[in-house]
């Protein structure tokens, strides 16, 4: 057998590493790079030619790693569809905010698509001041000032900044006028915004920084991504700056991210065991046939949860399964019910066939969602089962 040169099996990995991976719903991967986005699907040239997915079905795709931000001190700027940019300098100028990225992007925004700014972000103590203060609620714009260390906040009025972005008009509750505020003295500001975006996103588009814009629709020509805000504004992205197209919004949820509507947790001996996300019973990633899961659901008998689903999917599916580490004489029944009508009943062992374990269910329409663990064995201390991947698509 021929060994590759070292330089030759580099060029092979970083190939690897730069492929684009696209995600459906239907846990389908296409792995290769993206060469077009349209209203409709997303096209990807593979090895073995283009392949188109339709944009309904598009969980997200991944361009490549985010690295963070990497900056001494940075700008939050969170925009009225709750939108996050880490800048490293913005200019307040007129009606208009002028926000550059660490990438050395510049992006111009209305000044109405602002919710907040805060300077120096990256300062814990102050953040957390910061979150204090800038928290919704108040029907106000606020002023933020910085004296000796300590927040001070001031309620009214914000209006426009001069054309220098130098200072900005600021009425206090219970003044007569407008007076210029230096922008330099200031540590943040907040703007009252009784009326968010109407137009709903269909993707959330994150950049290496770890920048985020919501976007109404995409389009994607020469390298660059055009980004078509809830606000109305557009931003042109290049490609090498992008880390991820993040299509989901509620298309799979994973049961343990949900909070149950209704949980219901008994023991016939006495020892209530709680339920666990994530984790099988004894704290530990879920287990099956030496497969690991980093999602999933891990019940004793006797436990009961609800989920109110709203109709709003179409399909339930997971592993169950036993993690033979907390206990391999389970003998769990396993009942799932959909507004009242029972859709699967199964006895789950470690010996039960993947065939008998495996859910795919039907949920269009379905209200309430219930799963429901009950013991076989005449005590219940060895019955448990983990729902591995449990989640729901729309």
């Amino acid at each position: 057998m021929k060994h590759l040169p070292a330089i030759a099996i580099g060029l092979v990995l970083a190939s690897a590493a730069s492929a684009d991976e696209l995600r459906t719903l239907d846990g389908k991967t296409v792995t290769g790079t993206v060469t077009r986005i349209s209203d409709s699907e997303i096209t990807i040239a593979t090895d073995t030619g283009d392949v188109a997915s339709p944009l309904a079905q598009v969980l997200a795709v991944d361009l490549r790693p985010g690295k963070g931000i990497d900056l001494p001190k940075y700008i939050d700027l969170r925009l009225i569809d709750d939108a996050l940019l880490h800048c490293a300098a913005v200019a307040v100028k007129g009606k208009e905010v002028e926000a550059t990225l660490p990438s050395g992007l510049v992006l111009k925004l209305p000044m109405s698509s602002v919710a907040a700014l805060q300077n120096d972000a990256g300062n814990k103590d102050l953040t957390k001041r910061w979150n204090e203060l800038s928290r919704p609620g108040v029907q106000r714009d606020r002023l933020l000032i910085l004296r000796d260390g300590e927040l001070n906040v001031l309620e009214g009025l914000l209006g426009e900044a001069d054309a220098e972005g130098k200072t900005i008009q600021f009425k206090r509750d219970g003044a007569d006028a407008y007076v210029p505020v230096v922008l330099e003295r200031v540590h943040g500001l907040v703007f009252w915004r009784p009326d968010p975006p109407a137009a709903t996103p269909i993707c959330k588009v994150i950049d290496r920084d770890g920048n985020a814009l919501f976007a109404v629709k995409l389009a994607y020509e020469k390298d660059t991504l055009t980004v078509h805000t809830t606000f109305g504004a557009k931003v042109a992205l290049k490609n090498e700056a992008l880390s991820r197209l993040d299509f989901n919004f509620g298309r799979l949820t994973y049961l343990s991210d949900l909070e149950p509507a209704k949980t219901v947790e008994k023991s016939g001996i006495g020892l209530v065991v709680r339920y666990k996300k994530d984790v099988n019973l004894d704290g530990e990633p879920i287990l099956f046939d030496g497969k690991q899961y980093t999602k999933g659901l891990s019940m004793h008998a006797h436990t009961e949860l609800e989920y109110a689903l709203g109709g709003k999917y179409k399909t339930l599916k997971g592993l169950l399964g036993v993690d033979t580490r907390v206990g391999a004489d389970s003998q769990a029944l396993v009942t799932i019910w959909c507004d009242g009508d029972k859709r699967y009943s199964k006895v789950i062992t470690p010996n039960t066939p993947a065939d008998d374990r495996n859910i795919n269910i039907n949920v269009n329409d379905v209200q309430t969602l219930r799963i429901v663990v009950a013991a076989r064995n005449f005590l219940d201390l060895h019955d448990h089962v983990s729902f591995a991947d449990a989640r729901v698509s729309q």
